[in-house]
């Protein structure tokens, strides 16, 4: 960033401070009340030659580097050379652009698309993209903690257990982040291509739930959407007034919350393993055991409403065992209502979700009656039951309480899934016991946010009982 465009930026921090300041107090003065409208004008003239000198240094950039770039033809003969923009290039700048414009994307993708990071699969980059394609505010938080340099302080902070010395670029790549993120000094947030929240690094966990479910991601702590049953449509007869299909509106909310992993450990692990080199995936897959739980049973208050709390106080969508207390091979007559009894709006789109024990006896039902059509699926495609797709959850209980969902069977766009981007990782360097004395051990603190909650309550039944 050039002297002249830094200086600007620093006076408008400075005017954007003092105004919030200002205007958070109650009863202001006549003086306090004259300085914001001054506030206001500077604002806008210093914006102005701010932009205007963001674009000159733009320009002057694009013209030092034109022969990097192709601009000029080479010498007959000679080898094409052709440089790469940085996507990197002046973060400072973002604090002051439009975070969800197309350029600020464009760099995102490109970051995404060709930054290393030994084990990102493709697929894993590619819904990346989609994130930052889709979700505002995500591309800027891409970048800011997604910069070679940015990884570089990541790794100097975590081997110094969180009293880190930077080198220049280093401290740079945080000190840009910081003012482009929503961070804080004595934590960190995890580099882009090693975020959970962005990057699945955990491989241990199969989340069932989530494979299936709608997933949003947001850079704030409410989900607001908009939910209907549908339009509903008439036959009319011939210069007839038509019928009001007016479809009915919600608005449901989906709130996240903090899932934390406290990992206390002993001078000695944190000094001679490479704990802290395993640090992204053993978080990942720590939030994933705990997520995959939650996002069955939940109970929706400080954390996910699981899809069992969220539908089995709903008479309407339970379907109740034939012999209560009971499911056995015998227990034929239970799967097929289950079946029965979804919509029609939403059978050609249903999952079922069940305990691999409930998965295991509905395949020792009758062979002779039903083997043939409950499990038929072409060669290499997934075993489907009844024609719908199976999902296993060991967190759906399989015993013989009477109270007990087995067995789920529905739409699973309509379970929501919401992630607040961003994995906060921080160090507590002295871990102490009740009184207050020094245990020899270090804790590393990590969080995320994440809320899930059925948009449809409609779109499933369950076997109860």
């Amino acid at each position: 960033m050039s002297p002249n465009v830094q200086a600007l930026a620093d006076e408008l921090d400075a005017l954007r401070t003092e105004l919030v300041d200002l205007e958070a107090i109650e009863t202001p003065t006549e003086e306090q009340a004259a300085r914001s409208a001054e506030i206001i004008d500077l604002w806008d003239a210093k914006k102005a030659e701010h932009d205007a000198a963001v674009t000159r240094a733009a320009k002057l950039d694009a013209i030092r580097g034109a022969h990097l770039e192709g601009r000029f033809e080479p010498a007959i003969g000679a080898p094409q050379v052709m440089k790469r923009n940085d996507p990197f290039a002046d973060l400072d700048a973002l604090r002051f652009a439009d975070p969800n414009s197309d350029d600020v994307i464009a760099r995102a993708v490109t970051a995404i698309s060709e930054g290393k990071a030994p084990g990102v699969s493709d697929a894993a980059r590619s819904a990346a993209v989609d994130i930052v394609e889709r979700v505002p505010g995500a591309a800027r938080h891409a970048l800011a903690y997604g910069s070679p340099a940015y990884l570089s302080a990541f790794r100097t902070w975590a081997k110094s257990q969180g009293s880190p010395t930077y080198t220049s670029e280093e401290a740079d790549a945080v000190r840009a982040a910081l003012a482009i993120g929503t961070g804080s000094t004595g934590a960190f947030t995890l580099p882009t291509l090693l975020d959970p929240t962005i990057i699945l690094t955990g491989t241990a966990v199969k989340n069932g739930v989530r494979s299936i479910a709608r997933v949003e991601t947001i850079t704030q702590n409410v989900w607001y959407g908009v939910a209907s049953a549908g339009v509903t449509s008439y036959w009319t007869a011939e210069a007839s007034a038509v019928t009001d299909g007016s479809p009915t509106f919600t608005q449901p909310s989906v709130t996240a919350h903090k899932l934390t992993a406290y990992a206390p450990g002993s001078f000695e692990i944190f000094e001679d393993s490479n704990l802290l080199a395993q640090l992204p995936r053993l978080i990942a897959e720590s939030f994933q055991f705990v997520e995959e739980a939650a996002f069955v049973s939940g109970s929706g208050s400080g954390a996910p409403k699981g899809i069992v709390t969220a539908i089995s106080a709903t008479a309407g969508s339970t379907v109740t065992a034939t012999t209560v207390g009971s499911f056995t091979a015998a227990s034929v007559a239970d799967v097929f209502a289950v079946l029965n009894a979804v919509p029609t709006r939403y059978e050609d789109t249903a999952t079922w979700l069940g305990n691999k024990a409930t998965f295991n006896t509905i395949r020792q039902m009758s062979t002779g009656s039903y083997g043939s059509l409950f499990w038929s699926a072409a060669p290499g495609s997934p075993e489907p039951l009844l024609g719908s797709p199976i999902v296993k959850a060991s967190s759906m209980l399989a015993g013989t309480a009477t109270t007990t969902v087995r067995l789920i069977l529905g739409d699973f766009s309509q379970y929501l899934i919401v992630d607040r981007i961003g994995t906060q990782v921080e160090f507590n360097p002295i871990v102490v016991n009740g009184d207050g004395l020094p245990t020899g051990q270090r804790a590393l603190i990590a969080h995320k946010r994440v809320g899930a909650d059925v948009t449809d309550v409609n779109a499933f039944r369950f076997l109860k009982g």
